[in-house]
């Protein structure tokens, strides 16, 4: 772990479309800082492994906000209980709607009461990059997307746009390294 480890507790928020890097860049700053990492599928996948995903079976996740999102009010709710000295590294794809908005709202939230620093972090890369990320090796195995024809209808949808205090990367040709090493320094 490098001096970083020792900076006051942050609360990174990483958000980026599905194969942006969102978990590489979280487990790195996991490793650089001891960051607790809480990413997307953590709390996604208690919904939907249950429902059959990855089963071959046509399955409709439409209606699983409501379940998703008393996941998450449990795993806020522990992430306020942890020691003040612990840092998280939280990740999401947010669409450009108001429940997207008062998520990143709570996280800044949780930040606040846990007096740590909240860090939001927008993540970006080419289509063509995202297209070739996404059926690589280990994904399915964590219940990620692995459908390249899903994913261009996901990334038609409008994110929500990076909050003012927001870092901005394009990891199209960064690696997890130099990514953690730029988020590390813009938010020292």
């Amino acid at each position: 772990m490098s001096d970083d480890a020792a900076a006051p507790a942050r609360l990174f928020l990483l958000v980026g479309p599905p194969a942006v890097g969102k978990l590489s860049l979280a487990r790195e700053l996991e490793r650089r800082i001891g960051a607790i990492v809480v990413d997307n599928h953590l709390v996604s996948n208690p919904v939907f492994i249950p429902m059959g995903l990855n089963s071959g079976e046509d399955v409709d996740f439409s209606a699983t906000d409501d379940l998703r999102r008393r996941v998450w009010d449990i795993v806020l709710e522990a992430a306020a209980a942890a020691p003040r000295s612990l840092s998280h590294v939280m990740t999401s794809w947010l669409t450009d709607d108001e429940r997207a908005e008062v998520h990143v709202q709570r996280l800044r939230s949780l930040a606040h009461t846990r007096g740590a620093t909240f860090v939001p972090v927008w993540l970006r890369a080419g289509e063509e990059t995202l297209l070739a990320r996404v059926d690589a090796p280990g994904r399915a195995e964590r219940g990620k997307l692995t459908d390249a024809s899903l994913l261009q209808q996901i990334l038609a949808v409008p994110t929500l746009p990076a909050p003012e205090d927001a870092i901005e990367l394009d990891l199209t040709h960064l690696t997890p390294e130099q990514a953690a090493e730029q988020v590390l320094a813009a938010s020292s």
